[in-house]
């Protein structure tokens, strides 16, 4: 039997091929630089470095405002994205020993696509069980004048930055474009963030309150769309339209982040949409017999958890075990100063109730500033299931993804009353739950 092949070394393709091989099939993976994808590269892991760095000054300056340090810390961008670069090496070796670990033969530092018949590597077609296409994709930029000059960034290029700019211009509304004009804030920069609608659109109203309030530091433009990138071969400057009327200012850097486009140019005969991103059933098929994509090539939602379990499914498709993709409750989040973090059945909610999240590690200090963030419980029409949750909190994230998971297993407002949390905590979900649980108690038995 063919080898299965495996087009793309990141979240998708690297667990779609590890669960083949796992199987017992062999597993060819091609990957045109180092395993880890987006993620690892210019996403998630680019993304931490960066707000470690920058809650830590962000913290110290709490700290001395209070009289608890003395002192206060600056950034040292380029030494910043060298340790970076090296801890990101580390993971890569880790991935690797990983992913050959299971039998997976990796062929990295070549390319790799699809022609509509057969698999395409280093220019040659080679024969497979059945391919997947997990090619991922890139950074988009904005299609203005100026675009190219030196000193515009996007995630992909923004560790070649060598300092930390006066002003820097951030075009996007979404999550990235949000956690970058926090970063560069902390670091002391003037933050323009350039948003064509509305910030952080469709955020739960209590999170984009908190939100905002993280980002008093940045000048939020809404309803503001670029012009131009303006400079001769640098930027010195940009131009934007509000309301009808433009309006030019300086800056020193221009960071691009308005979402991302598929890798799908080297895949050919199969059924694409019109923004290149690859058509595929809840099996991770695509138009093309034996042939599977995964992962961001296939569009939104854009999410590594996401991307890994289309893995998994495609590779468990193959193996002739039916498997789909279900997104129903997929937590999603990000990190300002705080985590924000949220899972929430639109179709089923129909009430909400929220607290101020508790002081607790990583929060104590923020009391005074009203800034320990906030947590919230959606239910359905009885007021006896959970049906979301929404946190702001230190460390958001985990409450949230194991608490929506006993949210698809049907939990119900009473269902934490026997639960033990480990105090100090600074989450306020499982008390919040635990409330709503003891009064539909309390009613039930009035």
């Amino acid at each position: 039997m063919d080898p299965v092949t495996v087009i793309g070394g990141g979240p998708a393709g690297r667990f779609a091929a590890m669960h083949l091989a796992n199987a017992g099939r062999q597993v060819r993976l091609v990957e045109r630089r180092n395993l880890g994808g987006q993620c690892l590269l210019y996403g998630c892991m680019l993304v931490n470095a960066m707000n470690d760095a920058a809650r830590a000054v962000v913290d110290a300056r709490r700290l001395a405002s209070l009289g608890v340090l003395a002192g206060q810390p600056s950034v040292h961008l380029e030494g910043l994205f060298r340790s970076m670069a090296g801890i990101q090496s580390t993971i890569t070796g880790v991935l690797s020993d990983e992913t050959e670990g299971t039998g997976v033969e990796v062929v990295s530092g070549v390319s790799a696509g699809f022609d509509g018949t057969r698999a395409v590597i280093d220019g040659r077609p080679v024969e497979s069980g059945a391919v997947i296409i997990a090619t991922g994709s890139r950074p988009a930029l904005p299609a203005v004048p100026g675009i190219s000059r030196e000193g515009v960034y996007t995630a992909a290029t923004i560790a070649t930055m060598r300092e930390v700019p006066g002003r820097v211009a951030i075009v996007g509304g979404g999550i990235q474009a949000v956690e970058f004009a926090w970063i560069f804030a902390a670091f002391g920069a003037e933050v323009d963030l350039l948003v064509r609608s509305r910030l952080l659109r469709g955020l739960d109203p209590h999170l984009d309150r908190c939100a905002r309030r993280e980002l008093e530091n940045v000048r939020i433009r809404e309803e503001t769309g670029l012009v131009s990138v303006d400079g001769g071969r640098r930027v010195n400057g940009v131009t934007v339209s509000s309301g009808g009327e433009e309006e030019g200012f300086p800056v020193d850097a221009v960071i691009a982040a308005i979402g991302l486009e598929p890798n799908s140019e080297v895949c050919a005969g199969v059924e694409k949409r019109s923004d290149g991103t690859i058509v595929v059933d809840d099996r991770q098929r695509t138009s093309v017999p034996g042939v599977y994509a995964c992962g961001d090539v296939t569009g939104p939602p854009y999410l590594t958890p996401v991307s890994r379990q289309e893995g998994r499914v495609a590779a468990e498709n193959i193996l002739g075990r039916e498997a789909r993709t279900d997104r129903r409750l997929v937590p999603r989040g990000f990190r300002l100063g705080n985590q924000y973090a949220w899972a929430i059945d639109e179709s089923a909610t129909t009430g909400s109730y929220a607290v101020p999240a508790p002081a607790g590690p990583g929060s104590f200090f923020a009391v005074p500033d009203r800034g320990t963030g906030v947590a919230k419980v959606f239910v359905d029409e009885s007021g006896a299931r959970v049906t979301g949750i929404a946190a702001s909190a230190p460390e958001a994230a985990l409450p949230v993804m194991y608490i929506a998971e006993m949210i698809r297993h049907g939990l119900r407002v009473d269902g934490l009353s026997d639960f033990y949390e480990i105090h100090p905590v600074a989450d306020g979900l499982h008390g919040l739950i635990r409330y709503l649980g003891e009064r539909l108690t309390d009613t039930a038995r009035d």
